[in-house]
C-alpha cells in the first residue's frame, strides 16, 4: 500500500519511534485474507466496479491507527489494514491519497475520493455534510512534557497555557471553547497553535512551545507510551465518540458495502485481530454502524 501522493517524512528522532515494530504489537500475524462478496461487490458504482479501485483518502501521521513504514512511502496502522481487507472484501483494490485532515469532507463531498478515513469522529454537525461508517470507539485526551504532568490535568488547567492542535478537529474546537471559558472567568487566555498535522502538535510539546497537545487518545497514548517517560497523557480521557469512514451523502449503496464489508470483519475476527495487533483492542466495535455518533 502506498500513497498516490509523495509523504512527508517525520522528524521528531527519539520521540517518534514509527516503524512497523515499534508500534504497539506490530509483529503478530496480520488478519488472513478475505473472500470476496459478490452480493457486496455488485453494490459499489459502476466506476469503482470497472476500474477495480478504491481511492481512499488517508493520513500519514496518527500512529498507530495510520503512519508511514520505515521506507517513507508505505502506509501502515490499524485503518489501512482495515481499509485493505474491506476491500478484498469487496473485491477491489485499495489505493491511498494522501490528504490533509481538513480537507477530508470537501474532497468526498467532491468526489476526489471514493472514501476517507483519518480518524474523525462521527459528529451529528458532519452528518449533515458526509455520511459515516463507524469502525472505532474513541475520545480525546492531552498530552504533556513529563515536568507539567501535575499542572495539568484537564482542559480547564490551560488557562494561561498554550495548546497545540490539528488544524479542523473537534480538539481545535475545545481548546477555543477553553479559551472563551477562560476569559469569561476573568483567567488568561489559551494560546492555540493550529498545525496542519500532529507532527506540528508533537514538535510543539517536545520542544516548549506548547504545554499540551489535545488530540485523539488512541494517538495521545501511542506517542506517551514511545517517549521513554519524556510524555505523559494527563487526566481522563472526555467525550467519546466513534470513528468514521467518510462516504458522499448520495452514495448510499457504496456506504452499505463499505457498512456490511466491515460487519464481516467483525463477524470472522479479522478486525480484532487488526486491532489487537496494533494493542488498539479497546476501542473494538460490536457492529459497524451508518452515522452512529449521536445527535
Amino acid at each position: 500500500m502506498r500513497f498516490t501522493q509523495a509523504a512527508a517524512a517525520f522528524g521528531l528522532a527519539g520521540l517518534l519511534s514509527l516503524t512497523a515494530c515499534s508500534g504497539g504489537g506490530a509483529s503478530q500475524a496480520a488478519a488472513p485474507a478475505q473472500q470476496k462478496s459478490q452480493e457486496l461487490h455488485d453494490l459499489l458504482p459502476d466506476k469503482i466496479k470497472k476500474g477495480g479501485t478504491l481511492n481512499v483518502a488517508a493520513g500519514h501521521n496518527y500512529p498507530p491507527l495510520v503512519f508511514l513504514d520505515t521506507d517513507n512511502k508505505s502506509v501502515i496502522g490499524v485503518e489501512p489494514e482495515l481499509m485493505k481487507a474491506v476491500g478484498q472484501v469487496l473485491g477491489v483494490e485499495v489505493t491511498f491519497s494522501q490528504a490533509s485532515f481538513d480537507s477530508l469532507i470537501a474532497g468526498v463531498q467532491a468526489r476526489r475520493y471514493d472514501l476517507a478515513i483519518q480518524a474523525m469522529l462521527d459528529k451529528p454537525e458532519r452528518q449533515e455534510k458526509v455520511t459515516f461508517v463507524d469502525y472505532f470507539k474513541t475520545s480525546s485526551s492531552l498530552l504533556v512534557q513529563d515536568k507539567d504532568a501535575q499542572a495539568i490535568k484537564s482542559l480547564e488547567d490551560l488557562c494561561g497555557k498554550t495548546a497545540a492542535v490539528e488544524q479542523g478537529t473537534a480538539q481545535a474546537d475545545d481548546a477555543e471553547q477553553q479559551n472563551k471559558k477562560c476569559t469569561a472567568a476573568g483567567k488568561p487566555a489559551v494560546k492555540v497553535l493550529v498545525f496542519p498535522d500532529t507532527v506540528g502538535c508533537l514538535q510543539a510539546v517536545s520542544t516548549g512551545r506548547a504545554n499540551a497537545f489535545i488530540g485523539g487518545t488512541p494517538t495521545i497514548s501511542y506517542q506517551a507510551n514511545q517517549s521513554s517517560g519524556r510524555m505523559k497523557q494527563v487526566g481522563e480521557p472526555y467525550r467519546f465518540l466513534p470513528y468514521g469512514i467518510l462516504v458522499n451523502k448520495e452514495d448510499q449503496n457504496l456506504a452499505k458495502a463499505v457498512q456490511q464489508a466491515l460487519q464481516k470483519l467483525m463477524d470472522n475476527g479479522s478486525y480484532a485481530k487488526i486491532l489487537a495487533k496494533w494493542k488498539m483492542d479497546s476501542g473494538a466495535l460490536d457492529k459497524a454502524a451508518i452515522n452512529g455518533g449521536g445527535s
